[in-house]
């Protein structure tokens, strides 16, 4: 059974090492190398479709802004032609400061999808070739993420992680995500871990990997697996149209109207009820800490001075213990009970036990390397002693004859 579902899709990449460390050397270096990007401004209004809706999300969401500060540019330039069978696309380029860490995102929505083409995008959707109007020519996200990677001067050969997030706003044939899970597990399934042969796999597995999940109303929930969200979003079910009159109702009694955060329709962009924010959120800090995890990069260079290793040791040291005090400051207040769902689904807290052994592991090497070199000047002082009792020796003999 191969249904036909409507929905958005959402790439992201994200990338540390890089040549900027500020908010202003990122915003400098975008404007001199890509003029062409959108700065967003979430105090201002926004003309742009994709920016009015994610600074509606943001209003409404988090008073005006995010909980974690971002610089964001939309790069407007960057579209498909429209013979690539996509109907809305857009692509953001995000730095987040305080961590240092780059993310690129690209959404779009499918003119036509089904289930087996939905799988088909989380096994491979990355590299599939769509004809874009700029750059000129055939590419994929990879290409495009190269392409801006060139641009900026950083690496774009090893992400630090990246995700694949599906927002499905309808499923032939069902009316309610209860249907879904109840009779389309299996599919479900199939669209998280990119599995065709979803099927003929044992309704015990179907149900272990369902079991990151999270949702605050009839017809919005999330399921994670690996790096791969799925976010039901029923736009045209009873449950909606019904919970829409309770908050015009509401809204107006209470505020004079509706807010328009409440009639946000289908967007590519993924930010209806924040699931993006909260996606982005969780895997930055997931990338925040796989980019203190790569020790044995530092190990293996031990040809250098003592004051060099010593120094790359100490700054090594300095970012991991940044890294751990960033993850263990996140409360669970700030994130709420879907990013908390997220962050288990993402096994943040066993790398974060990794990262704990990194660091003894790294006061372990400060000591061996300032023993050694204690051990070195000990062995000079005492040849040097030599010397000078040798030579002491020797002019008392001489003073003799």
């Amino acid at each position: 059974m191969n249904e036909k579902i409507n929905a958005n899709v959402s790439y992201s990449l994200y990338f540390g090492e890089l040549p900027f460390k500020t908010d202003g050397q990122f915003i400098s270096q975008v404007r001199s190398s890509l003029p062409d990007a959108a700065f967003y401004d979430a105090d201002s209004e926004q003309t742009d479709f994709f920016m009015r809706e994610m600074r509606t999300a943001e209003k409404f969401l988090h008073g005006g802004g995010q909980t974690y500060r971002t610089i964001r540019f939309f790069l407007p330039f960057i579209k498909p032609e429209s013979k690539s069978g996509v109907t809305s696309f857009c692509s953001v380029l995000s730095f987040f400061p305080d961590s240092g860490i780059l993310s690129l995102s690209f959404h779009f929505t499918p003119e036509s999808a089904d289930l087996d083409s939905l799988i088909v995008m989380r096994q491979s959707g990355m590299y599939k070739k769509l004809p874009f109007e700029y750059p000129n020519g055939e590419m994929c996200v990879f290409d495009l993420v190269s392409f801006i990677g060139e641009k900026l001067g950083f690496s774009t050969f090893s992400p630090l992680s990246r995700d694949t997030l599906f927002e499905i706003t309808s499923w032939e044939g069902r009316e309610t995500i209860e249907d879904i899970v109840s009779n389309r597990a299996d599919a479900l399934y199939g669209i998280l871990s990119g599995d065709e042969g979803y099927s003929f796999v044992p309704r015990s597995l179907v149900e272990s990997r369902l079991v990151h999940t999270w949702g605050s109303r009839d017809f919005i929930r999330i399921y994670a697996f690996g790096d791969c969200f799925v976010f039901f979003n029923l736009l045209s079910s009873a449950e909606r149209s019904s919970y829409l009159e309770r908050q015009l109702d509401f809204g107006t009694r209470a505020y004079g109207g509706m807010d328009a955060y409440f009639s946000m329709g289908s967007c590519p962009l993924t930010v209806n009820h924040g699931i993006f924010f909260s996606v982005e959120y969780v895997m930055m800090l997931k990338s925040l800490i796989y980019g203190v995890t790569d020790y044995h990069a530092l190990k293996s260079d031990r040809h250098g001075s003592f004051s060099s290793r010593i120094k790359a040791t100490r700054e090594y040291r300095r970012r991991v213990i940044s890294v751990l005090q960033k993850a263990e400051s996140v409360a669970i207040s700030e994130l709420g009970e879907m990013g908390t769902v997220l962050m288990e689904s993402q096994h943040i807290s066993p790398i974060v036990d990794k990262v704990k052994y990194l660091l003894e592991l790294l006061e372990g090497d400060l000591d061996l390397t300032y023993s050694e070199r204690n051990n070195r000047l000990v062995t000079l002082l005492t040849v040097l002693g030599l010397l000078l009792a040798v030579a002491q020796t020797i002019t008392a003999v001489m003073s003799l004859a």
